[in-house]
This record gives structure tokens, C-alpha cells and sequence, in this order.
């Protein structure tokens, strides 16, 4: 996403508000900026259609369309700031009839399962909640919200957009579902029917998804697939290590506590995958000055079979490359792939030997 830089001059006490919420939602003073900018601008678009709305400058659905809301939802707005709005009792009937059937039509309305890659993090919901279902991503609600911040914090999340994270979760291998794919305002809604058959459809996911980690963000899908689940590291499941959440209430002692198992256990699936790596060819000059690394026959299982454009992580720096199996007939070579001769000049050394791997959430990685 393209971005420009704005130079600001604070007053010191502006500036010391915004360290104390950068403080205390566990983000450097860029992030915080952006995100109570991006909440201003929110907070300032719904005010001014409600005000047009108001004074008859904005027909309902053209504030509504500014707002980037729903009608519905931007009469909820307007009823909650105290804002009147010119509907006659002719109007509300005709309204309230058009909801009663809109409630109808949003009754099969879910959210589809994003299955991960093979060895990435799978996180499991309970069920998808309205708010998320309207918007068409995971996890939009304000308890939502929250879930997105925390992972961004542990590391699962990069460069995400907001009232898109799920995407960015996906590109980095990961994947989610819930429970049960009814869309309910209260998980209470769901019967013990629908939870005990969700609970099997789920571990039939799974085992074709084969996940690195299985992630539960509450306790009820952890309760309902391993038995009796505390918030940490749980008992395995077909050999899949699994990991329940703190819940949105808990203290931040706990929390804190929680996450840093939950960076260590992250930790340990990279370090296994990384026990499984493979060497890659000598970088010689040559290689070092037209831009590829070669890769014996026993590291190609890392990479496509055919050719294709790639992306891996390379001495941890993200990088996208061109690969090359180089498979014949009648003789099969070692591998190629090229990427950027700066970067390969600036990373690697003449004559080195490299590793490579599959980190969780199915990344490549060379090191």
C-alpha cells in the first residue's frame, strides 16, 4: 500500500498523551498516530452525514454511502449521538418491515472457512458475529478488534489494513473458521446440537488442512475438541500442537503471561521446521554476481515443481524471486533461484552455504 510521509510539530502535552496511548495499547508512536488518526477520520465522516442528513442536505442512503454505513446503521448512529432524522410514522412502518425481512435474508449469511497453509496457524472462533458477517472479515467487532491488535503484537499479523485483517493473517500462511458458521449476536444462541456436530465437522477440517499450530481465540472450541482447556499450551490433537487464548477480560498480568508462551511455543514449531532444513549449493562468485542460490535435489522439496515466481524470507529480509526446478528427462540439475543481485550481494557471502526451510504459516525461509 502506497504511503506518504507527513512532518508534524506537536505541543508537549499532545505528544505525551499520545506516548501514554501508545504505552498502553503496546505500539510504537507511528502506529498509535495512525490508528487514532484513522479513528478521527472515521468518527468525523459519520458526523458530517449525519449532519447533512440532519439538515436535509443528504438523502438517507447518500449519508449513509459517505459514511461508509448502512442505512440501519446509520440511524443506530444517529440515535445514539442524540441526532433527529425526518421519517415519518408512514416511513418507520415501511422501514421496520424492510428489516423484519432483511433479518430473514441474513439468517445463512456466514463468514467462508480461510484454510491455512500446510504448517501455518489455524485460529478458531466460536461463530461469526454480525458486524463481522456485514463487513465480510473476521473478527470486526470491538472484542474483535482487540484480537487483531494482540496477534499484530505477537508477530502473526503484518501490514494489516484495517477492516481487512484476516486478509494479511492469510498472507501470511494462516488460516481461520469457527465452531459453528451460524451467524448469531451471542454464542449463547448456538444449541448443544450445533456445537457437538460443529466439533466434528471441525477436526474433519483439520486433519485435511493439516495446520502447524491450532490456535483457539475462546475457550468453548477448545473445550468442545480437547475436554477441559486452560488459556496456554493444551494437549495435542492428531499430533497438532493447539494453544487457548487468555480471554478479552483477563488481567494484563495474565495476558502478557499467556503471550509470551504463546511467542515461545511459536518459537519452537520454527525451530523444529528449521531441524528439517536442507543446505543449498555453494554461492560462488558467479552466483553472487548473476543474482540466483542453487539448491541440490534434496532442497527442491521446499520449493514449487515447476517453474514459477516465488517469495521467501532471505536472511530475513522478504524477498521475491524467480525459481527454476530445472527438471529433464534425462538429466536433472540443481535448482535456481534469482532475486535481486544487490540484495543476494548485500546478504550472502562468496563462498557460503545456506539452509533452507519452512517456517510456520508455510513461509520459506534461507539463512
Amino acid at each position: 500500500m502506497k504511503t506518504e510521509q507527513i512532518n508534524i510539530r506537536l505541543k508537549a502535552d499532545l505528544a505525551a498523551a499520545l506516548d501514554r496511548v501508545a504505552r498502553e495499547e503496546a505500539l510504537d508512536r507511528g502506529t498509535a498516530i495512525r490508528r487514532l488518526l484513522e479513528t478521527s477520520i472515521r468518527r468525523w465522516e459519520v458526523e458530517r452525514a449525519l449532519s447533512g442528513y440532519q439538515h436535509g442536505e443528504l438523502s438517507l442512503g447518500r449519508a449513509a454511502e459517505e459514511a461508509g454505513l448502512t442505512q440501519w446503521e446509520l440511524i443506530e448512529a444517529a440515535r445514539a449521538s442524540g441526532t433527529a432524522y425526518p421519517l415519518d410514522a408512514a416511513e418507520v412502518d415501511r422501514r421496520l418491515v424492510r428489516l423484519d425481512e432483511r433479518v430473514e435474508e441474513d439468517d445463512s449469511r456466514t463468514l467462508p472457512d480461510i484454510p491455512p497453509r500446510v504448517g501455518g496457524v489455524l485460529l478458531v472462533g466460536i461463530n461469526p458475529a454480525p458486524p463481522s458477517v456485514a463487513a465480510g472479515h473476521y473478527y470486526q467487532g470491538r472484542i474483535g478488534q482487540r484480537l487483531w491488535r494482540r496477534l499484530e503484537r505477537l508477530g502473526l499479523l503484518t501490514d494489516p489494513v484495517p477492516g481487512a485483517e484476516d486478509e494479511a493473517f492469510a498472507r501470511s500462511g494462516h488460516g481461520l473458521t469457527d465452531l459453528v458458521k451460524r451467524t448469531t449476536a451471542s454464542s449463547a444462541e448456538l444449541t448443544t446440537e450445533e456445537l457437538a456436530a460443529g466439533a466434528e465437522t471441525l477436526k474433519a477440517k483439520i486433519g485435511e488442512w493439516n495446520p502447524g499450530l491450532l490456535l483457539f481465540a475462546f475457550k468453548e472450541p477448545a473445550r468442545r475438541l480437547l475436554g477441559e482447556a486452560s488459556p496456554g499450551s493444551c494437549k495435542h490433537l492428531e499430533g497438532i500442537p493447539t494453544f487457548l487464548l487468555s480471554g478479552p477480560y483477563a488481567s494484563k498480568t495474565e495476558t502478557e503471561r499467556i503471550d509470551e508462551e504463546l511467542r515461545a511455543v511459536i518459537g519452537r514449531e520454527s525451530a523444529s521446521e528449521a531441524s528439517n532444513a536442507e543446505p543449498t549449493q555453494r554461492v560462488t562468485a558467479n552466483d553472487r554476481s548473476r543474482g540466483q542460490i542453487r539448491f541440490p535435489r534434496s532442497a527442491k522439496r521446499f520449493l514449487p515443481r515447476e517453474r514459477s515466481a516465488v517469495e521467501v524470507v532471505l536472511r530475513g529480509r522478504r524477498v521475491t524471486g524467480s525459481y527454476d526446478p530445472r527438471l529433464s528427462p534425462d538429466r536433472e540439475r540443481s535448482a535456481v533461484l534469482r532475486v535481486d543481485g544487490s540484495v543476494l550481494r548485500e546478504l550472502v557471502r562468496e563462498d557460503e552455504v545456506l539452509r533452507i526451510s519452512r517456517g510456520i504459516g508455510g513461509v520459506v525461509r534461507i539463512d
